[in-house]
Formats: structure tokens, sequence, C-alpha cells
């Protein structure tokens, strides 16, 4: 080695250079739509799974209720059986409305302060953006056209008017 000061500081270029490219390629993965997709479909979707079994609940302790209040002997009511599943209900409703709120703003700030291209934005619609653009192209024609046949007309009116 003629210069060890050289060989570390080319070392340390190349270590660094593959660490940022690992990293890139982390924040890539990280960023995935497929990922992300996916945890918000397990994450949403579990909670609104819990919702629906507490309605579930709700739904068959109003049949329990009803059923013991029409044909029980003493007619007594078990209250309990509509308040416990009816309290379970909201409080999973109101879990589930404020995570998909949670999972909604944080994926916001993910698309406007991660990721600079908005190709890579999650919820990105290529096509979508496609036909926006075909649809500002369209009115901008007709435009066109609207302009030209009415200095047609004009020109119809002068020669006619000769």
């Amino acid at each position: 080695m003629k210069n060890p000061k050289k060989f570390i500081q080319q070392q340390t270029n190349q270590m660094l250079n593959k660490s940022t490219e690992h990293l890139g390629q982390f924040k890539q993965f990280l960023f995935a739509p497929n990922l992300i997709t996916f945890v918000i479909s397990v994450v949403v979707g579990n909670s609104f799974g819990a919702t629906i079994k507490t309605l579930v609940n709700l739904v068959f302790g109003l049949f329990d209720f009803t059923r013991i209040w029409l044909f029980s002997a003493q007619h007594t009511a078990y209250y309990n059986r509509i308040t416990q599943p009816f309290s379970e209900f909201s409080s999973s409703l109101i879990t589930t409305i404020l995570i998909a709120t949670i999972v909604f703003f944080t994926i916001r700030f993910i698309n406007e302060a991660l990721i600079v291209d908005p190709v890579n934005k999650w919820g990105y619609n290529q096509v979508h953006a496609d036909a926006l653009q075909l649809q500002k192209q369209n009115e901008e024609t007709i435009a066109l056209q609207r302009q030209i046949l009415t200095e047609l007309e004009k020109l119809n009116q002068q020669r006619d008017s000769r």
C-alpha cells in the first residue's frame, strides 16, 4: 500500500455508497404501493371485522331480549342482553373510525412529506391521471373547433353579403 490514507478514504466512500444504495432500496420496499395496500387492508379489515362481530352480538342480544320478554313466564327483562352488546358495538365502531382516520392521515403524511415523485405516491393512478389529461386536451380541442367554426361562419356571412 502506497497511500493508506487514500485507501481508507476509498473504502469509506465505497461503504457509504453501498449503505445509501441499501437505504434507498429499503425505502422503495417500505413505500411500495402493494405493501402499503396490504398493511391498510390488514389493519382496517381487522378493525372492521371486530365491528361486524359486535354488531352481530347486538342483533342477537336484541333477539334474546325480545324472546325472554315475550315468552318468559316471569316476563323479567334482562337489559344487559341489549346494553352490553350495544356498548361493545359503539366502542368497536368508534375504534374502527379512529383507526381508519389514523391510517388515512399516515398515508397522507407519507405521500406529502416523504415521497417526492407523484408516480411513487400511494394511491397514484396513472390511468386516472391520463384520463384527466385527455379530458383537458379534449376541452382545448373543442374550444379551438368552436373558434374555427365561428371564423368560418363569419367568412360565409362576408361571402354571402357580397
